[in-house]
């Protein structure tokens, strides 16, 4: 039996894999595996941005997201959020060890002289730091916490993203909401803002807390029920430098690419990934905001 579609009425959103599957960090549930080395997805050039950026313009696209990988560590990083800032929103996500005050202050200085917003989304994934750190590894919650607190000082109040790990279905509760924000406004972050994200069973989490189950795929039925329309995929598209994804998490997942170029990707996705039933629970697991804890 095919699997349901996602309806594709436009492209509101370009996401771009910029830093492709290269990362400072080896987080042990990273959903595309990306880490030090790994060269199967490379890193996007400030020219091959700028090209990707002239067709967004054309196509009528709303906003843009980088992500990887880990965007900064590309040297041009902030060049890159600058020349995006010209001309759309932008949102990065990092997992924050590399914010200098350097490269927080360019941010600053292209955000301030744009007429767009600027989000950054930090990653943490608990509130404290040997929970995290056992995750993401020694020391990666006193950088992403001082990277998020640069950001807050230059005036780029940022959102940290956190995933949970534990797979039960439960909304995120309010103590759980409210122990992200007090270590947020401990490192002097004045209006915290958290996001919670639901884990992916693929890529390394697949190795680390095991992978889906065959019977976990979405039917017609479910989408139906659920709005397959408020999926990411119906909005948007992932841009990498092996071509064209239907969203952020299917990136190098076989069988999900959907050309070399944006136009070739403009047609409904079928939802024959396990992880398509993650997103279709979760709702716009991707976009900056999602429902308060408690609300769904």
């Amino acid at each position: 039996m095919s699997a349901p579609e996602c309806p594709f009425p436009g492209l509101d959103t370009l996401w771009i894999q910029v830093a492709g599957l290269l990362c400072n960090l080896r987080c042990a549930h990273c959903f595309n595996a990306s880490g030090p080395g790994e060269r199967g997805m490379a890193p996007l050039s400030r020219e091959e941005v700028r090209a990707l950026l002239d067709e967004a313009e054309t196509l009528g696209v709303r906003d843009v997201v980088f992500t990887g990988g880990e965007p900064f560590l590309l040297p041009e990083m902030a060049d890159i959020a600058a020349d995006a800032l010209r001309r759309f929103p932008v949102t990065i996500l990092t997992n924050g060890t590399l914010l200098d005050r350097r490269t927080v202050d360019r941010l600053a200085e292209a955000a301030g002289e744009s007429r767009f917003s600027l989000e950054v989304r930090v990653s943490l994934d608990a509130p404290e730091e040997k929970e995290n750190d056992a995750i993401r590894g020694k020391g990666c919650f006193a950088k992403a916490i001082a990277g998020a607190a640069r950001l807050e000082a230059a005036g780029i109040p940022p959102i940290v993203t956190a995933v949970r790990l534990r797979d039960d279905g439960a909304l995120p509760g309010r103590e759980e909401l409210a122990a992200f924000e007090e270590a947020m406004r401990a490192a002097g972050i004045r209006r915290p803002r958290v996001k919670f994200l639901p884990v992916f069973r693929i890529g390394r989490e697949e190795e680390r807390g095991g992978g889906y189950a065959a019977t976990d795929r979405v039917t017609e039925e479910l989408a139906v029920l659920l709005e397959a329309e408020r999926l990411l995929c119906a909005t948007a598209r992932t841009a990498t430098s092996l071509g064209v994804w239907p969203c952020p998490i299917l990136v190098n997942e076989a069988g999900a690419r959907m050309g070399d170029g944006l136009r070739s990707s403009f047609r409904p996705f079928p939802l024959s990934h396990a992880a398509c039933s993650t997103c279709l629970r979760h709702g716009a697991v991707c976009a900056n905001f999602a429902p308060p804890p408690g609300e769904g």
